[in-house]
């Protein structure tokens, strides 16, 4: 089987743990994830399978959205319920300081990831470093915050929903927050709610994948060209079709393109690009 499958990941397991699982309920012998969560984290966890692996660099860098519940007055290592306590505050901000401060995180901002990030440094994840006692000095990075909303408050805890794009660290934004309002703060619910355009209503649990019988596992799965909506798409004849299966160019009547998807019979052949009024493959799909 190959296609894309949105699971929804529960709080407890690694992505790597829910991919494993998804190989062997579909028996699969290729599999990857667009966009790692770790185990505090839940939600929409895109999986591709067979040979829509090739497509995930096309998801890899899309915004994502993320509902989070920050709570006030301590704050942890790791910026979670997982950490231990390193400050407290008896501060809290009132709603109204909160809603006035989430126009200084919109837009581009400088952030700093927690020294419990999956950042490799020298080869190495900061955690993993970090775990064994190495002083880490985290360099600052510029990410995206498209929209950054209040969704309840109730003294203690704000919970909050952020658009933003790759490489955002949502630890990193609550403790920020947390600081600017005069507190400390860490989280204690994070859910991604949306990659790209595939977003938590059409994600699956494993709970449910369970209780799918092994012939209708196929009907949950999204088309590989579920990732390729943003990038023209040719149909090409028979003929041609077999020429690029086998990694040759052709002719085709096409403006330069830096990524173009090729059908033939309505069914995705390859990935490439188009110079000079020539089709060039990069990825040729075996379905």
């Amino acid at each position: 089987m190959d296609g894309w499958l949105i699971l929804n990941k529960s709080e407890g397991m690694t992505s790597t743990q829910a991919g494993s699982a998804v190989k062997r309920l579909f028996h699969q012998k290729k599999i990857g994830h667009a966009g790692t969560l770790d185990p505090f984290a839940c939600g929409v966890l895109p999986l591709a399978l067979g040979e829509a692996t090739k497509t995930m660099p096309f998801l890899m860098n899309r915004p994502k959205s993320y509902k989070f519940t920050l709570s006030f007055g301590t704050q942890t290592a790791t910026g979670d319920t997982e950490g231990e306590v390193i400050a407290t505050s008896a501060h809290r901000p009132t709603m109204h300081d909160i809603e006035s401060a989430l126009s200084l995180f919109t837009g581009s901002i400088q952030q700093t990831p927690s020294i419990y990030s999956a950042i490799k440094i020298k080869g190495k994840p900061a955690y993993a470093r970090a775990r064994a006692g190495e002083d880490i000095d985290m360099p600052s990075r510029q990410v995206e915050i498209y929209e950054l909303t209040l969704e309840n408050y109730d003294g203690e805890s704000a919970t909050l929903n952020v658009h933003c794009g790759t490489g955002t660290y949502v630890r990193s934004l609550g403790r920020d927050l947390a600081l600017h309002l005069g507190t400390v703060g860490h989280l204690v619910m994070l859910q991604r709610t949306c990659v790209g355009h595939f977003n938590i209503d059409c994600a699956i649990s494993l709970e449910n994948i369970k209780k799918i019988s092994d012939n209708s596992l196929a009907c949950v799965l999204l088309p590989i060209r579920s990732v390729l909506d943003d990038i023209p798409a040719v149909s090409v004849s028979l003929q041609k079709a077999v020429k690029i299966r086998h990694g040759q160019a052709v002719e085709m009547d096409e403006v330069n393109s830096l990524s173009i998807s090729v059908l033939c019979d309505d069914k995705l052949i390859a990935l490439g690009h188009v110079q000079d009024n020539m089709f060039y493959p990069n990825r040729v799909f075996n379905i």
